[in-house]
């Protein structure tokens, strides 16, 4: 963590903080105004008031670490010595009455963060994707503290791309200026670690975009790099004044953080596993259980599958070894890429085709180029190929994968004559 400030503010300087909040910009708070009028029946010929410069007729209002917040001022006839007795007496009970209200504020603050807490942790125990997870702590979030946007963002090259997002009315402007890929200018000036800007104006590397839509406090919370995706950050900020974010802010902040990074990372391993469940170990093509997946997302549309199966694998394998006829797989696979063709290895020296163009024998000519190119590499072989068109042929997936089957079939008995 890396609040701006050096010196960070102990308890007491923050509760004088607060407390001159109240004295100086809300003096019409029930805590400030009653024990001033109080204090205003006791001097009836005086005019008091709380102002921020000591005066002659002024006793200071001294916060509980002994610093003055303010001051109580008598405007009028000089006061007696009982009369200035009864100004120090109002002074304190104006800062006792105005201390009781911050801390009690912050006793009910400190319950709904504790109640805040126990739901953030709750999240990582969920199943919930990455995005239900950090909409629901950017729920919390808000609930809890004031927040005007929050965000999951994702940056990809040199970008920010907004993944979801909460706003208040005062920060719904962001979520139009990041709903488009942003640019950073230079990430690395980017914070990595969880950092918080009490004051973002005078924060080195802020992003100029975000200065530009009002933004002056705001938290930095790198998620970092799930599987093969770009880095994520969940991002929180205020606007129109510079606000401290407080330690308990910063604790329900990083625990949020770290729920969203669990989800993160359990959506990425999920990912890989199924990656590995629909992938064939030797060629990298989809395997049997990828095909049949595929197959049926395929239901109501024209495709065109074909089944390919390689002659002079055996011979291969006899002569040079099964090293050998591992190598000659892996290249006839190398070369059934194509932009719009799905390749799948069935098992053996069997592949299957999937052309959702339906193209006029595109099929053919990639497996006949996949042939030649083995060849090339000084794999004697040849291959037979049989093709079924949905819907010309049959209106069912599985049954096509049969007709192209048999069809490759009958391909090779007549090679074979």
């Amino acid at each position: 963590m890396t609040p701006d400030q050096s010196l960070p503010l102990r308890t007491d300087d923050r509760l004088d903080v607060l407390c001159q909040h109240l004295l100086l910009d809300t003096p019409t708070v029930d805590a400030v105004h009653q024990p001033l009028t109080w204090a205003q029946t006791l001097l009836p010929d005086h005019g008091l008031q709380i102002i921020d410069r000591k005066h002659d007729q002024a006793e200071p209002v001294t916060g509980p670490s002994g610093s003055t917040l303010a001051f109580l001022n008598a405007a009028g006839p000089p006061l007696t010595s009982p009369q200035r007795l009864i100004l120090r007496g109002a002074a304190q009970a104006i800062i006792d009455s105005v201390t009781c209200r911050v801390l009690n504020d912050q006793l009910a603050q400190a319950m709904t963060f504790a109640a805040a807490m126990t739901d953030i942790h709750a999240l990582s125990t969920e199943q919930d994707t990455p995005t239900e997870t950090a909409a629901a702590a950017m729920h919390v979030l808000h609930r809890s503290m004031r927040v005007d946007w929050s965000g999951l963002l994702q940056l990809q090259d040199g970008h920010l791309t907004l993944v979801t997002d909460a706003a208040t009315p005062r920060g719904q402007h962001l979520t139009a200026l990041l709903a488009r890929r942003l640019s950073l200018g230079d990430p690395d000036t980017l914070p990595r670690t969880y950092t918080f800007h009490d004051n973002y104006t005078c924060s080195e590397g802020a992003i100029d975009h975000l200065l530009s839509a009002g933004v002056h406090s705001a938290a930095w919370l790198p998620l970092g790099t799930p599987g093969q995706q770009g880095p994520f950050v969940l991002l929180l900020t205020r606007q129109d004044e510079p606000v401290i974010w407080t330690a308990q802010e910063q604790h329900l902040l990083i625990a949020a953080a770290r729920s969203v990074s669990i989800a993160l990372d359990r959506a990425a391993t999920m990912q890989h596993l199924e990656h590995l469940a629909q992938t064939d170990p030797l060629t990298g093509l989809g395997n049997r259980r990828a095909l049949d997946e595929t197959l049926q997302t395929l239901e109501g549309h024209a495709f065109t599958l074909g089944v390919v199966d390689l002659n002079g694998m055996k011979g291969v394998n006899d002569e040079r070894g099964h090293a050998s006829g591992d190598d000659l797989l892996r290249t006839f696979a190398r070369h059934l890429h194509h932009e719009t063709v799905r390749a799948f290895r069935l098992g053996g020296d069997e592949y299957a085709l999937i052309d959702p163009d339906d193209s006029d024998g595109r099929l053919q000519r990639l497996t006949d180029h996949a042939v030649a190119a083995t060849q090339a590499a000084g794999f004697p072989i040849t291959a037979a190929l049989g093709t079924a068109r949905v819907p010309d042929d049959t209106r069912s997936p599985s049954r096509a994968l049969r007709l192209a089957d048999t069809r490759m079939y009958a391909h090779k008995r007549d090679d074979d004559r």
